[in-house]
């Protein structure tokens, strides 16, 4: 099965995680990156804005196909119980375009709304997803995802 896992990681956490995880299974990594990123105190300020106030956050271009992959991974940052502004942005940027979808919430905390992120989700992309887990994010080397549901390739 080809895979590819897109993601967003400000601090390095959920990128820490998309490595493990694309070694793991052999898949393939995006990084989503936000336009003019220098990671200055503005640039996390308008991040952080962005990110609570559900905006819109312009991100650079990549080139992807994404029908060659058989199954599509979003590692899905939350930040203060919201999704992160970048990969919102690719989300809608996306609609209809991805499909055999999985999404894995990377967090730091509760899993207060994560069925209500994963309904977004799905509306958005105009889809319904595969599986879907979360995975709470330490600093340590074990990442081991609570399966929500469906069949998730990271058993």
């Amino acid at each position: 099965m080809k895979s590819i896992i897109v993601y967003y990681s400000r601090k390095g956490r959920t990128s820490k995680v998309a490595r493990t995880w694309a070694q793991r299974i052999g898949a393939s990594r995006l990084k989503i990156i936000p336009m003019n990123w220098h990671n200055t105190t503005h640039d996390v300020v308008k991040y952080m804005i962005a990110t609570l106030t559900r905006k819109v956050m312009e991100i650079d271009l990549y080139n992807v196909d994404f029908s060659k992959y058989d199954r599509i991974i979003i590692m899905v940052p939350v930040i203060c119980g919201m999704m992160s502004a970048p990969m919102r942005s690719f989300i809608r940027q996306e609609a209809g375009n991805l499909h055999n979808v999985e999404y894995v919430i990377v967090h730091k905390g509760f899993k207060i709304r994560h069925k209500a992120l994963i309904g977004w989700l799905d509306k958005t992309l105009g889809e319904r997803h595969v599986a879907a887990s979360s995975i709470m994010v330490t600093w340590s080397k074990k990442y081991k995802p609570a399966v929500i549901d469906g069949d998730s390739i990271l058993r």
